[in-house]
């Protein structure tokens, strides 16, 4: 029985001298973690590495949607309005015949010059492709506004344009002329020429001598309906050739 009480009597002891320090400690020092965990100082890197991959992580997502708005609008301007340079007659005039494939109704177009096209392949070959285009629809219409002929070169040109309207179905290919302000300044340099093709795209031809053609053309609907109302107005107030 002394055995017995012995025994217990050692076990309370190295409990209490022992395992009762050791749980303390640790009870202490887990104390002492949290304690310092949630102080200003404690939690003062955390927090801040927190909040600044939250700032980074909102920031990129903002760059990433500004990104794709970016994208979008950029993909809106370049469907409504795209603008293509020409440094020559070959390329204005190849442009313009190619832009005829594209072209399913109406064509208006003026011829400012105060020459001929001349003995460019590429302008007679647009000339020509005008009168194709016309006879390849029922419903397609063909015109053209020129200033008043005044030399014996245009006189022949315009003759020439008559020959191949008689060509066109229906009378679709029509052509009337004005008269351009007789200035020493203008009688110089030619008046701008347009084309307007579906009221969608337009060429614009400058010529700063008899020979030398440039220009652009602009893809926009909006731009195309002014040219095309711009044109009209000196269609209408022109002089019918035929």
């Amino acid at each position: 029985m002394k055995a017995k009480v012995s025994r217990t009597a050692e076990k309370v002891t190295s409990v209490v001298t022992v395992w009762i320090p050791l749980i303390g400690a640790a009870i202490l020092t887990l104390r002492n973690v949290f304690t310092a965990a949630w102080t200003a100082d404690g939690w003062a890197a955390p927090v801040a590495l927190l909040l600044a991959g939250l700032v980074f992580q909102r920031l990129d997502l903002v760059q990433k949607q500004q990104k794709s708005t970016e994208e979008k609008v950029d993909a809106i301007i370049a469907s409504a309005s795209s603008v293509t340079h020409y440094k020559n007659g070959r390329e204005f005039y190849g442009a313009l015949k190619t832009a005829l494939k594209d072209t399913t109704d109406e064509v208006r177009s003026s011829y400012f010059r105060r020459v001929p096209p001349g003995n460019e392949r590429a302008a007679k070959d647009y000339f020509k492709a005008c009168v194709t285009w016309a006879n390849a629809g029922s419903d397609r219409a063909l015109l053209r506004v020129m200033a008043e002929p005044q030399t014996d070169a245009m006189h022949e040109w315009v003759e020439e344009q008559r020959e191949q309207a008689k060509s066109v179905k229906n009378g679709k290919y029509r052509l009337h002329s004005i008269q351009l302000h007789d200035t020493r300044a203008i009688s110089q340099v030619d008046a701008l020429s347009i084309a307007v093709l579906d009221e969608k795209t337009v060429f614009c031809a400058f010529t700063t001598d008899d020979e030398t053609v440039r220009g652009f053309s602009v893809t926009s609907g909006d731009l195309g309906g002014y040219f095309a109302l711009y044109h009209k107005k000196l269609f209408e107030g022109g002089k019918k050739i035929f």
